[in-house]
């Protein structure tokens, strides 16, 4: 069969370690969607009747637990010998069994009691989101080492649009399951369904085949000290132009904290007042923007910089919030979502690129984590602060405040911010 051109420059095994990491992502972007906590956990919450200080704090546990563990990966995960076979027993044995639990949860009857399910599906999305974020930084360092940068952008760009792909199944699936039954117990099999098919998504990473080392890339023996992490850490931070990135990504990153708020506007009055179902299945189209963007970034990335998938994902944020700030009903709904999914995508390709090629130092397992630490603060703050804004003044301000940021981060990451590839040459 012959490959299509994306993967011409591939070697034989580049492109099967491409073709299985694309399923693998793939069946995992597919039970995601079925499950998205911007839409299914945002609705059943609201069903249980959340405030929105609570919805507020669902992007905040995203945005702060996806990033804070990943420091215990570096220790936790620190040979690469037998990493692959780490990372899949650490999904089977940890985040899966989350995503499990909450379906029974919500079976059994304990679903029943919307008080306690308040309070008991954000502390387990908050387990099984800790769980993810172990090993965010050693995925990505993994999947580095897996193809030459000449190619990587289109590999991972590739991958994550097939999960994005997917997703748009998976959501349509769910939000058409929540139209036709409605009530707690399709969820329940929404996240049984979800956690089955997380698991079986790994079978493809399983088979991925390692690339052979180089006596610089041996594996070590012992995890690094702390004293040799706050080494490269500031290593790391030492870099002007990493460090402007950073602050660009941050301000970005500080005004997309209204996820979950846009099931809440287009569920209300204002918004069109679409049915859960609705919503879930418009939210399904986040995963098609999210596609495009990868295909988009990861290529275009490769080609001209990676630099240039960042400001495009923030100028999105802007467009998403005035759809918000200046529309309604079914069209504008999806319309954010695909929006949304765009500037999302950014986050995966553009900006882990940028990451792998910012490294000072001959440890990027540490640069990767301590760049998406550094982020965790406005991505917790915005979250936080979003539902506050939400609750006491209402959408309109909320989705205006956070339009000023994503256009401020979009011109800062525009102005100040250098391409890591040119500013190696100088």
């Amino acid at each position: 069969m012959r490959m299509p051109s994306l993967f011409k420059d591939f070697a034989p095994d580049e492109r099967r370690n491409a073709a299985l990491n694309a399923a693998g992502e793939a069946l995992w972007g597919f039970q995601a969607a079925m499950v998205a906590s911007a839409t299914v956990l945002t609705v059943l919450l609201t069903d249980f009747g959340a405030s929105a200080r609570l919805i507020g704090v669902i992007p905040a546990i995203e945005g702060t637990l996806i990033v804070v563990p990943q420091l215990a990966g570096i220790w936790l995960f620190h040979s690469q010998t037998n990493r692959r076979r780490n990372l899949v027993a650490w999904h089977l044995a940890f985040p899966i069994p989350v995503l499990l639990a909450m379906g029974a949860l919500l079976l059994s009857p304990a679903g029943e009691h919307a008080a306690f399910m308040r309070s008991a599906l954000p502390v387990m999305f908050a387990a099984f989101i800790a769980g993810i974020g172990v090993i965010v930084a050693v995925w990505m360092d993994w999947l580095a080492d897996l193809f030459r940068p000449a190619i990587r952008g289109t590999a991972i760009g590739v991958a994550f649009a097939a999960a994005a792909l997917a997703g748009v199944a998976g959501g349509a699936l769910a939000g058409a399951a929540i139209g036709q039954w409605p009530g707690i117990p399709t969820y329940g099999f929404l996240y049984l369904a979800a956690g089955a098919i997380a698991a079986a998504s790994f079978a493809c990473f399983w088979l991925i085949g390692d690339p052979p080392r180089t006596p610089q890339q041996a594996p070590v023996s012992r995890p690094p000290s702390a004293a040799e992490t706050r080494v490269r850490f500031r290593a790391s931070l030492a870099d002007l132009n990493f460090r402007r990135y950073l602050v660009g990504r941050g301000i970005a990153a500080a005004g997309f904290g209204i996820m979950p708020f846009i099931a809440i506007y287009y569920r209300s009055e204002a918004g069109g007042a679409l049915s859960g179902g609705g919503v879930v299945a418009a939210g399904s189209l986040t995963a098609l923007g999210s596609a495009a963007g990868n295909l988009a970034f990861g290529k275009i990335g490769d080609l001209l910089g990676h630099r240039i998938g960042v400001i495009v994902g923030a100028s999105m944020q802007a467009v998403t919030l005035l759809l918000l700030l200046t529309t309604s009903g079914p069209l504008s709904c999806a319309l954010a979502y695909i929006c949304a999914g765009v500037c999302i995508s950014s986050t995966f390709v553009s900006h882990n690129n940028i990451l792998y090629e910012t490294c000072p130092h001959d440890h990027r397992l540490s640069h990767i984590t301590v760049g998406n630490m550094v982020l965790a603060l406005p991505l917790m703050l915005g979250g936080l602060l979003a539902g506050q804004v939400a609750e006491s003044l209402g959408l309109t301000p909320l989705f205006g405040m956070c339009l000023v940021l994503s256009l401020g981060g979009a011109l800062w990451l525009a102005l100040l911010v250098r391409d890591p590839r040119e500013a190696g040459r100088e």
